[in-house]
């Protein structure tokens, strides 16, 4: 044989042994270091109300800050038992017990191990026993724990022995009334419990009393529910019950494909002898998106029935769009016709409860132009290496390698719904790898990398912090100059330049917010801003300026200044800037029409743009408008994996409790966190919601007695018979309390009268309610608590009783009480500011 011949055979022949080799050895070295999300593992338990399943509980693998944890409440009945079930997923259970605590989980009532309890076919049903140790009407926090090897599992739920609340009654006519709205031939009953037919009665997504009956029932809608509603229990009062019911709709879509949607409905419901009162009804739903058929068509993306608030980001070609919706992340690649599901919760396969379990949210950071994200995902971990823990995850999403990666996670002890009011503020990722956040007033810098953390800023209040939307700049006055400062600081993020912004030598500055990325503050007179009778302090701005920050020099964009006016705070939505103004009408600051400055040029800026269509099954859907039309060929759906992390990324940041935080909750849900007391009680009023401090106390609630008779015990001490109005009302406030000092004296000394209560009422809370109504304030009446009230610059009465039609005052000139019609008193407080304060014990 030729050797050319030999050589030709040969060649081919090593060449292949070669591939194979290599191949061989690289696959050695090169293992997948890419994995699928692990299962939700965890119990859920169900409790009853006799025979009635209510408040279903989701575990936590970490013990949890119990005073956060009050999603919701239970009853306690005549016997004294409280039937639970577990239902395990086949999750061994070795042992349960229970503990009762106080609300703010300082105190221990009760604890007990459970030794009888029967399990068949994974479900364990059991009776807790609770012992003779609760007080009527007060309530107590339920900790059920589960034992599953090394894993102890956490559980909690409010608990209280209520009289006359008639919960079960008004659980089923909740259960009734939703029974009621898919069955066409009865919805005319609800007729009833319609009000004013003012509602928006073209889209199913948010539906209240005020729509039609066609649209409580569901209009053209035919669904079907997929799960069978669990009542949670969220407030038991003795005048209203609030009922929430959260459950699984599916419908058929046009081309025969399951749709899903998930829907939460509210009730507030007051019993009596003669009927039922549906004092408020609303349903939201939002569809689960699923990226089938043709969500993705023409220039647009169908997300369907939901909010308009859409939580989404472009790359700067518009060719990328990423979006949450319903606690999933998705990102459509108009050019390589895909759409990646990057963050879900949910499986392949149907709804499963644990996995569509609601308390998580994600915020989108930034994306580049090949389509790679960053973002976080806070809140209640439902499975994954983080199973049943509450905190914050910052991720990577590769697009070219189709993988997440977990850069840090930040474990909370709080609830998901008080840490994202709180841990929400602020949270920004920079393409150098730098995680900023801010916890508890400080902010925090995080190296991606090695994972140091360093403190920037520290002790930050509320009213002197502005964040800019996407959350890059910071801008804040000293916390000890939160009064009047003439230096606003600002940083940016991805320098970590501080940038001071002064007035002039006579001004004060103040961080007002963001529109978008522009910075908007106000500047007022020193002289102007002064501390009132009461102790507030009073910061009329007379021009709000808006600034540039995407250049050195940080243009003015604009000043605003309308003589004779001027503004006492600001809001933000969208391109619009609402503007709260008030006037001196040389007593006091009263309000003022509103005024507002509009940036018109704003949406023209947008690469895509939130969209609406209607049809008549599902009426309003929101689609995502994109640049150029969408490939006709359906795209390519993609579902990232998992990095392997080699070490625990793990970072923990001091939670510090701060007393005079105030919680607004509204169906169970936190919908404001602030500093301000009376703030929070009007957005609690507005919503029909309830405020709790920092220690689960109720501070303000909708519900009090119809009347309160003038209190008898008002008396002015001889420290101060003969001084002004405010210093006796300070004065007989203290004497009620049996404190005997002279308030005159004090004020003298530069005390204001809200430090003098602050200082002596050891006991108590000193609530300052500037800013409510009459009617807000009639709560504190009713629970035996006067108010004080200025009726000028100088003059002051007290608050001590009340009618369905006047309020009784105490004015120490008179030394005596006297009636006032409520409107009356409603404009003699308004021409003096409003300017409230009362105490709590």
């Amino acid at each position: 044989m030729q050797k050319g011949t030999i050589k030709a055979i040969v060649l081919p022949v090593v060449f292949v042994l070669a591939v194979i080799i290599f191949s061989f050895m690289t696959n050695q070295t090169n293992e997948d270091l890419t994995t699928e999300m692990s299962e939700a593992t965890l119990p859920v338990l169900t409790l009853y109300d006799g025979k009635t399943a209510i408040n279903e509980l989701y575990g936590y693998t970490e013990k949890m800050d119990a005073a956060y944890m009050r999603d919701t409440i239970t009853p306690i009945g005549e016997d004294r038992l409280l039937p639970v079930t577990v239902k395990t997923y086949q999750t061994a259970v070795d042992k349960i017990s229970y503990e009762i605590r106080s609300l703010d989980a300082k105190r221990l009532i009760a604890n007990a191990d459970v030794t009888s309890y029967t399990e068949n076919k994974g479900m364990i049903s059991m009776e807790l026993p609770i012992q003779n140790l609760l007080e009527e009407n007060e309530e107590y926090l339920l900790v059920i724990q589960l034992e599953s090897g090394d894993r102890m599992i956490y559980y909690y739920t409010r608990i209280i022995e209520s009289q006359n609340s008639y919960v079960s009654e008004c659980i089923d006519f909740v259960r009734q009334f939703n029974d009621t709205t898919f069955d066409s031939e009865k919805a005319t009953s609800l007729s009833t419990y319609m009000e004013k037919t003012t509602g928006d009665n073209t889209t199913l997504q948010y539906v209240t009393l005020n729509n039609s009956l066609n649209q409580v029932s569901w209009a053209e809608f035919h669904g079907t529910r997929l799960t069978t509603p669990v009542p949670s229990v969220k407030e038991i009062t003795p005048t209203y019950n609030v009922i929430v019911l959260d459950y699984v709709v599916t419908r058929v879509g046009q081309n025969g494909q399951s749709e899903y949607y998930n829907v939460e409905e509210y009730y507030r419901v007051r019993y009596t002898n003669t009927r039922m009162y549906l004092l408020n009804f609303e349903r939201t739903m939002e569809e689960i998106f699923r990226g089938e058929n043709d969500s993705i068509s023409g220039n647009s993306i169908l997300l369907g029935i939901r909010s308009k608030d859409v939580e989404y980001q472009t790359n700067e070609s518009g060719k990328v769009v990423t979006f949450v919706q319903e606690g999933e992340l998705w990102s459509y690649n108009q050019e390589a016709n895909t759409l990646a599901k990057v963050f879900s919760f949910r499986g392949y396969e149907g709804v499963d409860d644990r996995e569509n379990y609601g308390e998580h949210d994600i915020k989108i950071v930034n994306i580049d132009e090949a389509g790679s994200i960053d973002y976080i995902v806070y809140g209640y971990m439902n499975r994954g290496i983080h199973e049943g823990t509450v905190g914050i995850a910052v991720y990577h999403y590769d697009s070219l390698a189709n993988t997440n990666e977990e850069q840090v996670f930040i474990p909370s002890s709080q609830s998901y719904e008080v840490m994202k009011s709180e841990l929400g503020q602020l949270m920004y990722v920079t393409e150098s790898g730098a995680f900023y956040i801010m916890v508890d007033g400080n902010v925090y810098g995080i190296d991606l990398n090695s994972l140091d953390t360093k403190v920037l800023v520290e002790g930050l209040s509320d009213e002197a912090v502005a964040i800019s939307e996407s959350n890059r700049f910071l801008a804040w006055v000293d916390p000890s100059a939160v009064r009047g400062s003439d230096t606003i600081h600002m940083i940016d993020f991805v320098t970590e330049k501080v940038t001071d912004v002064t007035g002039s030598a006579s001004d004060y500055v103040k961080p007002l917010g963001f529109m978008q990325e522009d910075f908007v503050y106000g500047v007022a007179k020193s002289a102007d801003v002064v501390v009132d009778a009461a102790g507030n302090t009073l910061f009329p701005m007379y021009q709000v300026k808006i600034m540039d920050t995407s250049s050195e020099e940080h243009e003015i964009l604009k000043t605003y200044e309308k003589p004779g006016y001027y503004v006492q705070n600001i809001t933000i939505s969208g391109y619009t800037i609402y503007l709260n103004r008030i006037q001196n009408n040389g007593t006091a600051y009263v309000d003022a029409d509103q005024d507002m400055i509009m940036n018109r040029e704003g949406d023209s800026l947008k690469v895509v743009d939130i969209a609406t269509k209607n049809t008549d099954e599902k009426e309003t859907q929101v689609l995502i408008t994109l640049q150029d039309e969408a490939k006709k060929k359906t795209p390519k759906i993609l579902t990232p994996k998992e990095t392997i992390l080699e070490q625990k990324r793990e970072v923990s940041l001091k939670e510090e409790k701060d007393n005079n935080r105030y919680y607004v909750y509204v169906k169970g849900e936190v919908v404001l966190t602030t500093d301000s007391v009376s703030d929070a009680i009007i957005a609690a009023n507005s919503q029909m919601g309830v405020v709790i401090g920092e220690n689960q106390q109720y501070v303000w609630k909708r519900s009090r007695k119809t009347a309160q008779a003038a209190f008898n015990d008002i008396v002015v001490g001889e420290e101060d018979s003969g001084a002004g109005s405010i210093a006796q009302c300070v004065n007989a406030i203290l004497e009620k309390e049996e404190i005997n000092i002279s308030v005159s004296a004090l004020i003298s000394q530069g005390e204001t009268p809200k430090q003098i209560l602050l200082n002596t009422l050891k006991d108590a809370a000193v609530l300052d309610l500037t800013g409510c109504t009459v009617d807000e304030i009639l709560y504190y009446v009713s629970n035996g608590y006067p108010v004080f009230a200025m009726t000028g610059s100088s003059d002051a009465v007290l608050v001590v009783g009340y009618d369905a039609n006047n309020v009784v005052l105490y004015d120490p000139a008179m030394g005596q009480t006297y009636k006032r019609t409520t409107a009356d008193a409603d404009e003699m407080f308004f021409n003096a500011g409003n300017i409230f304060f009362t105490y709590q014990k």
